[in-house]
């Protein structure tokens, strides 16, 4: 027969009473799991937090550094500047400079033998002084020389007829850079006011007249006009005559010159200086 245990569950002992803990033990186990979670978590953001710290404090380091380096390059990089700045100073006037020497080189080359100068007058613009005198050569070109504001030559000299003086125009034309020529006057002195000792009939510089009173040699003033300096404005159109030539009966022979297109720049400077021949 199989023996029957008749002593009540709840009084029985021994390894066959059955637990009496229920669930407490599911749940402590479940609150210790989600500690050690919760501490692992912890741990790992710590250390990402610790991670980030350090190269926070590294990029700082760089950038002090970096700084400190840029500061001890400053002079350089303000050197750098100042010189590109007077290059660029440089630059632009060797760009507006008039180049008077080849300028009078090859006026002197285009001259011809039979004509002696007694004014030469250079400017860059009107009204110039040198040493507080005046630049126009003489009054018939100083109008012409007003009219336009590029880099001009003011010549008054003699030849030995009207025909010389007309060739000298055509051959300063020939001259490199040249934009016109223009005649202020041209004429011969008067036999009978030479005869008399009275004034000449044109205009004279400084009181030389290259004729020395002979009725023969014809005086001349003409202005030489360049290209203007870089950057100068446009040309504006003014009113104006063509030069012109001329001889009467007497011997004498008067050629106006003709106030052409101002040409504004903002230009000074020049060069002056008187040769006979």
């Amino acid at each position: 027969m199989r023996a029957v245990n008749l002593i009540p569950t709840d009084a029985r002992r021994g390894s066959a009473a059955p637990a009496r803990s229920g669930g407490a033990v599911y749940v402590l186990l479940g609150a210790l799991a989600i500690a050690v979670v919760a501490l692992a978590s912890y741990v790992l953001t710590q250390n990402s937090i610790s991670d980030r710290q350090a190269q926070l404090a590294k990029v700082k380091r760089d950038a002090d550094t970096a700084q400190a380096t840029a500061t001890a390059l400053a002079p350089y990089r303000q050197f750098a500047q100042l010189s590109q700045t007077r290059v660029a100073t440089v630059r632009s006037l060797a760009s507006s400079r008039f180049d008077w020497e080849r300028a009078m080189h090859d006026l002197a080359l285009v001259m011809p033998d039979n004509v002696w100068l007694t004014s030469f007058v250079g400017t860059v613009a009107p009204g110039i002084n040198f040493g507080g005198a005046g630049a126009t050569g003489s009054t018939d070109t100083g109008t012409l020389r007003s009219s336009q504001q590029v880099p001009a030559v003011e010549l008054v000299g003699c030849t030995e007829n009207q025909a010389e003086v007309a060739r000298v125009m055509a051959r300063l034309r020939l001259v490199q850079g040249v934009t016109q020529v223009s005649l202020a006057s041209s004429e011969k002195s008067d036999v009978s006011s030479a005869a008399g000792g009275s004034g000449a009939a044109g205009a004279t510089t400084g009181g030389t007249d290259c004729r020395n009173g002979s009725p023969k040699f014809p005086q001349f003033s003409m202005v030489v006009f360049f290209k203007a300096l870089p950057g100068a404005p446009a040309r504006a159109p003014s009113s104006g005559a063509a030069p012109s030539t001329g001889a009467n009966p007497s011997g004498g022979a008067k050629a106006p010159g003709a106030t052409t297109a101002a040409n504004n720049a903002a230009a000074t400077g020049g060069a002056a200086g008187g040769t006979g021949k």
